[in-house]
């Protein structure tokens, strides 16, 4: 009985230590990724007495799947938003592709508006807005997001079900 559980307790041992020197970085838990999608969520202008700010639904975009974002504008002074404002809305990436929403003028209504995006793909994102009062353009804001790459299965599964496939396969 002694020379078996030597035997058993060594191999599980050395199953550890393999899989130490080949998954040196285990990792079981993990960082609130929401955190650093949006860089720069509200953007303000004092000389324009303005205060946006931008929102994803989901909070952490998913690559090909559809992304609300909506942007709320209010005067800095107060709770009150702006009357008139029209925006264009212009989304690139980091291999510099444009998308600008078929070059539509987006009214903004009780300081509100929002645009359905897919992301085609992971890293770092821009927004741009051009603010209109009535038809002239007279400002421009932008907002910096990073669409994390999608999670691969961690090694850690692969780890536990050898182990485990290991003791189903012993035979006493």
């Amino acid at each position: 009985m002694t020379t078996r559980f030597l035997i058993f307790f060594s191999l599980f041992l050395l199953i550890i230590d393999i899989s130490i020197i080949k998954y040196p970085h285990l990792v079981f838990s993990q960082n609130d990724i929401t955190n650093n999608i949006i860089n720069n969520n509200t953007w303000i202008s004092k000389r324009d007495n303005l205060n946006i700010t931008m929102k994803l639904a989901p909070e952490v975009p998913v690559i090909d799947q559809k992304t609300i974002i909506s942007f709320d504008i209010r005067k800095l002074d107060g709770p009150a938003f702006p009357g008139d404002l029209n925006t264009r809305v212009t989304i690139t990436d980091h291999d510099g592709r444009l998308y600008k929403f078929n070059n539509q003028i987006i009214p903004v209504t009780n300081g509100t508006f929002s645009v359905d995006y897919i992301f085609p793909d992971d890293g770092e994102h821009r927004i741009i807005l051009q603010l209109y009062n009535n038809t002239s353009a007279f400002t421009i804001s932008s907002f910096d997001i990073f669409i994390p790459h999608p999670l691969q299965p961690s090694p850690a599964d692969d780890f536990f079900s050898s182990i485990l496939k290991f003791f189903q396969n012993l035979k006493f």
